[in-house]
């Protein structure tokens, strides 16, 4: 799936799914007393190709744009309504779609964030990343979410510099 843009990046962003757990079939209507629960990873990669595209006269030809993991996110989303269900599952829509679909603004908490050391399990080796974990709720759908910037450089005033660097993340459940 592409989104048409980052809004940080200004540039086309794929979703790749890592994983997905498995829900029942046959899937029963969700309620809040017999919720839908999944699990789910996914990660967001700049797409090299478009951005070559998109600003050719600003790209060094011997730096072309790399595919970078932008941010790793690992949900668990609740479903307690039948068309947030058929959305999300059975559509295949993203989570924020879902809430746009349903015609919701999501409530949104900040549940934490912290800055660390990379260690290759958790961001890129020995560079500093961010993490913050929200819930985003409404009525019917509910995702807790923990997002994973692995090289906070991203953020740079140079970010443009950090687009065309070979990305060295490693994700061991992705690899």
């Amino acid at each position: 799936m592409t989104n048409p843009n980052s809004a940080f990046f200004n540039v086309p962003i794929t979703v790749k799914r890592v994983y997905v757990s498995p829900t029942p079939e046959p899937r029963h209507i969700p309620t809040p007393s017999n919720p839908i629960v999944q699990n789910r990873r996914v990660h967001l990669l700049t797409a090299p190709l478009s951005l070559r595209d998109s600003d050719a006269a600003s790209w060094d030809p011997a730096r072309p744009p790399q595919q970078r993991v932008a941010c790793v996110a690992t949900s668990v989303v609740r479903i307690t309504s039948e068309q947030a269900a058929r959305h999300f599952l059975d559509e295949r829509y993203a989570i924020g779609q879902v809430f746009r679909i349903l015609g919701r603004v999501a409530n949104f908490q900040l549940l934490e964030v912290t800055v660390g050391q990379g260690n290759g399990a958790i961001g890129n080796l020995g560079k500093e990343y961010l993490r913050r974990k929200y819930l985003l709720k409404t009525e019917g759908f509910e995702c807790e979410i923990q997002e994973v910037f692995p090289d906070r450089e991203m953020f740079s005033v140079n970010n443009q510099e950090w687009l065309t660097t070979l990305d060295d993340f490693k994700d061991t459940d992705f690899n």
